[in-house]
């Protein structure tokens, strides 16, 4: 609770973070939709073919889906991913890392404010997408919880995974670009899964985000209820859980080797 309140006193403390939660969930997007309207043809032919493969018509309902899940991960890579050694660059790990409390404590105040962030982000990308591209979503805004709530254990399980990383390598940038451009590839972030290659799809099938995203793609575009949506989100939940073991492991490996090899200080 301590650590939630740190970040959250920090973010309000400097408030321009407002602008980007407005412009990004607009501009994100409309890169791929009006890629996707050029492709569909001057009489949008090309429709026909993108609801053989997606099952929608609604092209851009698809696509922002997509993006709202990839922009949803990607706070998480940035905000609780990288809370550590954000913590190291200010000086402040290695004083808290003394305490005498369980070192997992710090990423669960990470999380929870990354969860706060991503859903002020996810909220704000609903309305606008609602009011200012016009896209009319299905279902009630239960379901939508729902379907979003499934992905958490994956997001936070890597996010933990990601972060632990961080603490090893020392390096963020390079580890972010890895991870968010490896689920926007596989995870059908703004194209139908199906049309990748036999292996590609394989390895998406370990990827919780890609159920996760095809089940809120069913809620929330495709008029599916819960039930309809209920294998895609099972699937997404086991998988999240399995993340979330991996990378508790993960802090525990690392937490052990600094313990040993004293290189928190280091940069």
């Amino acid at each position: 609770m301590a650590v939630a309140k740190k970040e959250l006193a920090q973010m309000t403390r400097y408030p321009t973070w407002i602008i980007q939660f407005i412009v990004w969930p607009l501009i994100f997007p409309l890169i791929y939709i009006l890629s996707a309207v050029g492709m569909a043809g001057p009489q949008k032919s090309g429709l026909a073919a993108f609801d053989s493969v997606a099952g929608t018509r609604n092209y851009m309902g698809f696509i922002v889906i997509g993006t709202m899940v990839w922009m949803w991960v990607n706070t998480v890579m940035w905000n609780f991913g990288t809370f550590l050694r954000d913590e190291q660059m200010r000086g402040t790990l290695e004083s808290n890392w003394l305490c005498p409390i369980k070192k997992v404590d710090f990423l669960i105040g990470g999380a929870s404010f990354s969860m706060i962030v991503s859903a002020l982000l996810t909220l704000v990308s609903v309305i606008e997408y609602r009011f200012v591209y016009g896209i009319h979503f299905t279902g009630s805004v239960l379901s939508w919880i729902l379907s979003f709530s499934v992905m958490i254990p994956g997001v936070y399980g890597l996010g933990t995974m990601f972060a632990s990383l961080v603490l090893w390598v020392k390096e963020t940038g390079a580890a972010v670009q890895l991870v968010r451009g490896s689920i926007m590839i596989l995870c059908g972030i703004t194209f139908p899964a199906a049309i990748m290659p036999g292996w590609m799809q394989f390895i998406a099938k370990f990827m919780p985000f890609t159920f996760g995203i095809s089940a809120t793609r069913t809620i929330m575009i495709n008029g599916g209820s819960i039930l309809d949506a209920l294998a895609d989100m099972l699937i997404c939940l086991g998988e999240g859980f399995i993340y979330m073991i991996i990378g508790r492991l993960c802090f525990t490996a690392v937490e052990n080797k600094v313990r040993n090899s004293g290189s928190l200080e280091r940069f």
